[in-house]
């Protein structure tokens, strides 16, 4: 149905820089929420070990999808495309 990993950034000497790795939904399960309940689940995780999550997409719809979550695009981090601030996200 759908999966996601994290782990640290091995593009990063930062520790507290998490990858989103391998997010994936089956056709049949998209836009049915699927995507959005386990992205929430793993950004809620990470909160307790890393202050960015970072991510690499090549899709004009991953990225739009990612946007609604908050990431934004840039390349600030190398080998990602996407980041988001789970500092920022907190004060929030």
């Amino acid at each position: 149905m759908a999966v996601g990993g994290l782990n640290i950034d091995p593009f990063s000497d930062n520790q507290k820089v998490g990858r989103l790795r391998r997010f994936y939904v089956a056709k049949e399960y998209r836009r049915r929420a699927v995507g959005s309940l386990l992205l929430n689940e793993i950004i809620s995780d990470a909160k307790n070990y890393f202050e960015i999550i970072v991510l690499h997409t090549e899709t004009e719809q991953a990225a739009k999808f990612y946007n609604v979550f908050g990431f934004i695009d840039n390349c600030t981090f190398p080998g990602s495309t996407h980041y988001l601030n789970l500092g920022i996200m907190e004060r929030k």
